[in-house]
């Protein structure tokens, strides 16, 4: 009864696994393609590749892969990283230590600075919209700092969140581009999402 109940259990998180048509390309330029099973957490240390879609499954580590992409149900290319994080200091945000952890990240936009975002659930049966975690990252830098939460939409940044998300983007953009910070719209950014942050930023700084 036991073994039935577990099997039980496990059965929603097994029908829901799902290979997207992919390409890998790891730390040594090395590219393949063939099939991804999306990761369940942006910090799984593993994701499940295999070249065939009835072949054998093997995986790589977040340390042994560069980036990755898929083609959803909608034949939309959707493109992967594997993306440092550094974190602020509580006592001065403008203090930013790269950290050793490390994620998998949908790029949402990039340009002068990027957005990324890490998917932490998904909808039942796809593995795509679900809640997850915002992190912005200026050019040239190889690390990434929280941002913000997001919900089951996946564009909307929790609005009342928005005195905290300036003041993170106050301490590491006013040195850079004051005129970045002085416009933006808590409205606008409600409406377009954190890509409106991406455009703001080429409109304004050079």
């Amino acid at each position: 009864m036991k073994n039935i109940l577990t099997l039980l259990l496990l059965l929603p998180l097994m029908v829901s696994a799902k290979f997207y048509k992919a390409k890998i390309t790891l730390n040594d330029g090395t590219t393949k393609n063939g099939f991804i099973e999306l990761p369940e957490f942006p910090d799984d240390n593993k994701i499940k590749f295999k070249e065939e879609e009835k072949g054998k499954t093997v995986k790589y580590t977040l340390e042994e892969v560069n980036n990755f992409e898929i083609t959803n149900d909608k034949k939309e290319i959707i493109k992967y990283i594997t993306l440092n994080l550094a974190g602020q200091s509580l006592f001065d945000r403008k203090k930013i230590k790269p950290s050793d952890k490390k994620i998998w990240a949908r790029i949402i936009k990039e340009g002068k600075i990027s957005v990324y975002a890490g998917y932490y659930s998904y909808n039942s049966g796809n593995k795509t919209g679900g809640g997850g975690t915002y992190y912005i990252k200026r050019q040239n830098e190889n690390f990434a700092l929280y941002l913000d939460e997001f919900g089951g939409n996946g564009l909307s940044v929790c609005m009342n969140c928005f005195t905290d998300l300036k003041k993170t983007l106050t301490a590491y953009f006013e040195d850079i581009c004051p005129a970045f910070l002085e416009k933006i719209n808590k409205e606008d950014l409600n409406k377009k999402g954190v890509i409106y942050l991406v455009d703001l930023y080429e409109q304004n700084c050079g």
